[in-house]
């Protein structure tokens, strides 16, 4: 048979496999995946993930096995009223209860819950009767958080778990019982 007695499908058909129309059809999902994966490999070993704060799991899910931070302040009936406005970044610490060594600074401790470069370490100087205590926001919070507050000299700590919205917000800070 000549090439001009074939018909379109015969010459098709004599066509070597690696000559086929359907072939580049069938591969090029394979070569997508293959490409796309290597991409993702490659950002995986060179990106960094966040770390988690190193204590959040053993604290912030109740797991810390050394209570006497809590004990302290449950002994000296430390309670905080925290006054939080997101949108102007004001922090604004009321201290009550029978505090023996009165801090001239406390120390706030924002977490976010999965993500260490959302977390916010404040620091609060005293206001007057240095039982009111002034800070400001570094960043909005979005998200739920963790709040943690403490003495310079770390002798009790008080902590809460909180979620949005912040705006205009009140929160008592109390011992665990």
């Amino acid at each position: 048979m000549t090439e001009k007695n074939m018909t379109e499908d015969e010459i098709q058909a004599a066509k070597p496999w690696y000559k086929q129309p359907w072939l580049l059809f069938i591969l090029t999902p394979i070569f997508a995946v293959v490409f796309y994966g290597f991409g993702f490999l490659y950002l995986s070993i060179v990106t960094m993930d966040g770390v988690v704060k190193d204590d959040y799991y053993r604290i912030a899910r109740g797991y810390e096995l050394n209570t006497e931070k809590n004990q302290n302040a449950i002994d000296q009936k430390i309670i905080a009223e925290l006054n939080l406005d997101d949108v102007t970044g004001d922090i604004m610490i009321k201290l009550n209860g029978e505090l023996t060594n009165v801090p001239e600074f406390l120390t706030l401790d924002i977490v976010h819950p999965t993500h260490q470069k959302y977390d916010q370490l404040i620091t609060l100087k005293a206001i007057g009767s240095r039982q009111l205590y002034s800070g400001s926001l570094a960043n909005p919070l979005k998200g739920k958080r963790f709040l943690f507050l403490f003495p310079p000299d770390e002798n009790w700590h008080l902590h809460k778990e909180i979620l949005p919205p912040y705006e205009q917000r009140r929160i008592e800070l109390k011992p665990n019982l």
